[in-house]
């Protein structure tokens, strides 16, 4: 009987990436049980979940204390189901807090673990790399410039390619297609992504629509586009935006379509900026959180931004407004220059452009599946 492959996801981009490991591992391995903690997603790829991440995944020192009694719960529930003889290996994807505790007690029990997605201890808590070199086999990181500095730590770290470009791969030069997203005709479409979490739509939703306000008074042919993260969210996010007045179309699914005729975006801060960029849509960058979980990220930090196009470019080439700085008036006014000006809106979409070249690899799923069938040789048996 072979031994189960478990995976801990804790947000949807990570469980997107973990989805397409399961789904290879399965082509590879066929009679392989996989088991672990993610959603739906995961779920459709024949992994038996544990425990669903909607009650963990959080943001923040305040959010995560809110919720400590899930968070404990699922953590005991995986810490105790990575000690038992009949797992194989243990592939963790980004959620990090989370996932040290649970790589370090399989490593405890010589259950061999791969990270996909480790946390970025370039830009803050570096001694994490070492932690990361001891309960580790393996990793496979999303950016170049990671393998040397998590290699001096000793890390077996890899980049293979960013698995954004997969996902996105079918749209990156598709045309346009405004109209198909309730985008009316002579209007230029806009997006706004508040987030993929309850707390950061929270958070964020208001400050943009109030934003959108004041660009459709200056900029009268805007029209708003928002892509639904989550199923889960769309009723909170409908009504919000009814009550706004606002000419705004909720989009589910397809939304790499839509960004391609988007004249441009306000997002918060995340995976859905790179990929923004990478289908050539200029964004402002945006984020707020408590207080108290500022201080905290700001006081560990060792870089100046927080955008992925700009952490990838090594650039700040698109506009980041956080936490003080993310007021409608500021966010409206950064959008303002970008759509007022077409040799601005045309320098940033090619600088996201050129991002695709330095983010092509041989393939990180695969990557992935073969430090699994390497480091737990005759586990799949």
């Amino acid at each position: 009987m072979p031994k189960t492959l478990f995976l801990v996801c804790g947000e949807p981009s990570g469980e997107a990436y973990a989805a397409r490991v399961a789904r290879a591992f399965r082509s590879r391995f066929p009679g392989v049980p996989m088991e672990g903690i993610g959603s739906a997603l995961l779920a459709s790829e024949e992994v038996r979940l544990l425990r669903d991440y909607g009650d963990i995944s959080v943001i923040g020192v305040t959010e995560a204390l809110r919720r400590l009694p899930s968070i404990r719960g699922a953590l005991s529930a995986a810490t105790e189901r990575v000690s038992r003889p009949d797992i194989g290996a243990v592939l963790l994807v980004d959620f990090p807090d989370f996932n040290f505790r649970v790589g370090k007690t399989a490593a405890r029990n010589g259950i061999p673990v791969i990270y996909y997605i480790p946390p970025q201890v370039w830009a803050w808590r570096p001694g994490r790399a070492k932690t990361l070199a001891r309960f580790t086999k393996g990793a496979v990181v999303l950016f170049p410039f990671e393998v040397e500095f998590l290699r001096a730590s000793g890390v077996n770290a890899v980049f293979a390619g960013h698995p954004i470009l997969d996902e996105i791969s079918p749209y990156l030069d598709a045309p346009p297609d405004p109209a198909r997203f309730g985008i009316p005709l002579g209007k230029r479409g806009i997006g706004l992504l508040p987030g993929s979490r309850p707390g950061e739509v929270a958070a964020h939703l208001p400050i943009l629509l109030s934003a959108a306000r004041l660009l459709l008074h200056r900029f009268p042919d805007l029209h708003f586009a928002l892509p639904v993260a989550r199923p889960s969210l769309r009723e909170a996010i409908a009504r919000e935006v009814a009550g706004s007045g606002l000419p705004v179309t909720l989009v589910d699914g397809a939304r790499q379509l839509l960004f391609r005729g988007l004249e441009a975006a306000m997002a918060v801060s995340g995976t859905v900026t790179l990929e923004l960029a990478l289908l050539g849509t200029p964004a402002v960058i945006v984020y707020r959180t408590s207080w108290l979980s500022y201080r905290v990220a700001r006081s560990l930090a060792r870089v100046d931004c927080i955008g992925l196009p700009n952490i990838a470019s090594g650039e700040k080439f698109l506009p980041e407004l956080i936490q003080d700085d993310c007021t409608p008036s500021r966010i409206a006014f950064a959008a303002g220059e970008i759509l007022s000006d077409p040799e601005c809106r045309e320098r940033l979409r090619a600088k996201g452009l050129s991002l695709r070249d330095r983010l092509r690899g041989p393939g990180p799923t695969e990557a992935v599946v073969s430090m699994l069938e390497k480091e737990a040789a005759g586990a799949w048996a």
